[in-house]
């Protein structure tokens, strides 16, 4: 995995760039020190993940009934009946 395009002229690192000793640019490839420089490896893309969590509200329903029961109790209410009678009283005798 090295560039072949390795020659006597020296590479040297010049603003993220690589460039020979005439101060231009190369493509890429050459010689550092008489070693050739690999290429560049891309590692897989590393994901972090952060989890956050947003409270939503979430309507419940509750049914609340108010009932009211009604109890009976009787209780004694005394009402007057009224009768009319009639009786005949035999006389009072006075001669007695």
């Amino acid at each position: 995995m090295f560039n072949q395009c390795c020659n006597n002229n020296s590479m040297n690192w010049n603003q993220g760039q690589w460039t020979n000793d005439t101060g231009q640019f190369a493509n890429n490839c050459g010689c550092q020190n008489g070693c050739q420089r690999p290429d560049v490896l891309v590692a897989p893309r590393r994901v972090c993940v952060t989890n956050q969590v947003t409270p939503v509200p979430q309507r419940i329903i509750c049914p609340i009934e108010h009932r009211r029961v009604n109890h009976c109790m009787t209780y004694p209410v005394f009402v007057p009946q009224i009768e009319n009678t009639f009786m005949t009283m035999p006389c009072m005798n006075s001669s007695m």
